[in-house]
């Protein structure tokens, strides 16, 4: 059985719980299973696309609040419907979509974002958007939702205790330089006061060995990828 409950959806994400106003940002990549988005549309009050992310959007789980971009890649596919998104036009080439669709939530008093469709395709954009977590990390909780896992930030100093299920894969990784002073409790492969970084030892395809899972951070930030699918290949989102 997966540790994600359908019923209460992304709100109550046992490593990413709803503590905020929260928006969903549906990045033009490779598009998620259905299941995934509709996880996460749960209790956010605020759903955007970033240009052509789910175009044709009537076959979205709901429909966006707003798409915004420069709209270069909807260029001549924009219908104006009565009750279709608002389209939010932004031609400065300073920042990607994905970081105006950040800013439009910051401006909307949202305090936390999910960026769902930001990695894959694009290793540019993937590696991108993946630093959003730590640059916005003053503003903004923000998670990734990946094609097979979801990822969070932890600041330098912090602590979490998850409740996973025995099995599930997981990672970490350093996010700026290397983490001196992690702590990892009820992994396959603990640590104790160890470096995550490229001047330690490999932190890649950990697993939950018991309830709870225990990190403490050390003195940098660490991105945690949980694996979606959990120890059973037919708990996954939409199964």
């Amino acid at each position: 059985m997966s540790f994600y409950d359908h019923e209460t959806g992304g709100a109550a994400c046992p490593i990413f719980p709803k503590k905020g106003p929260r928006a969903v940002i549906l990045c033009d990549g490779p598009p998620p299973a259905p299941g995934v988005l509709e996880y996460w549309l749960t209790g956010a009050e605020l759903f955007i696309c970033t240009d052509a992310a789910g175009h044709p959007y009537d076959q979205l789980p709901l429909a966006p609040d707003v798409v915004i971009g420069d709209f270069d890649s909807l260029a001549g596919r924009v219908l104006s419907g009565r009750d279709g998104p608002m389209f939010l036009r932004v031609d400065e080439q300073e920042t990607t979509d994905s970081e105006k669709a950040i800013l439009y939530a910051l401006d909307q008093g949202m305090e936390e974002v999910i960026l769902v469709g930001a990695v894959g395709w694009r290793l540019d954009h993937t590696l991108y958007n993946t630093a959003l977590l730590d640059r916005y990390a003053d503003r903004l909780r923000m998670a990734l939702a990946a094609q097979q896992s979801d990822g969070v930030r932890l600041a330098p100093g912090q602590s979490v205790s998850w409740s996973i299920d025995p099995g599930t894969g997981f990672s970490l990784m350093a996010m700026a330089g290397n983490s001196r002073g992690v702590t990892l409790e009820g992994a396959e492969y603990p640590l104790l006061s160890g470096e995550v970084g490229s001047g330690g030892p490999a932190a890649i395809s950990n697993v939950v060995a018991y309830d709870p899972l225990l990190i403490r951070n050390g003195d940098g930030p660490l991105l945690v990828l949980i694996n979606r699918e959990g120890p059973d290949p037919s708990a996954r989102y939409g199964d």
